[in-house]
């Protein structure tokens, strides 16, 4: 691993009332104090949900079809990286090994990340990024879920804790739509 890449790991997912119904995703620098938040669809977050609990869908979504598709090619996916910020736009690459030829795909940080927490391989966040779109623990802008339980939550759970705070704000737009990507989580497509 080349020393300019810190290692991360999914920390959350969070509503952003502030972004049009999209999600925020935060990844955690392992051994440091840095979270790095992404703006992720509620399509990707769902996503991103059901491969870290370990759940699939009846039929398989975009990103199941892609993890058997590099299997069944004989390709390993090695990592991921998150090794780009242009204009507010994150860049990401599948790096995989076929054949011992070790080559990359561009891709969304979210669906990057759907492909990681499905195969359980590593994610990296090249320090320039860090450097440039990380917050250090304690910083008001990160969702305070983590903090709060000082406990790792299921994202499923996270969001239904944010429900639970929408309905008591009276803030019922919010609750639908948190409601209504619960469903979707909990009955895949």
């Amino acid at each position: 691993m080349n020393r300019e890449m810190v290692a991360v790991e999914v920390v959350g997912l969070s509503t952003s009332p502030a972004s049009g119904g999209a999600f925020i995703l935060v990844l955690g620098e392992m051994d440091g104090p840095r979270r790095l938040p992404i703006v992720v669809g509620e399509n990707e977050a769902t996503a991103i949900i059901l491969g870290i609990e370990n759940r699939t869908s009846p039929r398989p979504m975009s990103h199941d079809l892609f993890c058997s598709l590099i299997q069944q090619a004989g390709m390993q996916v090695e990592d991921i990286v998150i090794d780009g910020l242009k204009d507010g736009t994150f860049y990401a690459k599948i790096r995989f090994v076929q054949d011992g030829n070790y080559d990359q795909l561009d891709s969304r940080p979210s669906d990057a990340v759907a492909i990681a927490v499905r195969l359980d391989v590593d994610i990296f966040v090249a320090e320039t990024v860090l450097e440039e779109a990380g917050i250090p623990i304690g910083e008001p802008e990160l969702p305070a879920y983590e903090e709060e339980t000082q406990e790792r939550v299921s994202p499923t759970k996270q969001l239904e804790q944010q429900l639970a705070r929408a309905i008591e704000k009276e803030d019922y737009e919010e609750a639908a739509r948190l409601r209504d990507a619960l469903a979707r989580i909990k009955e895949p497509e």
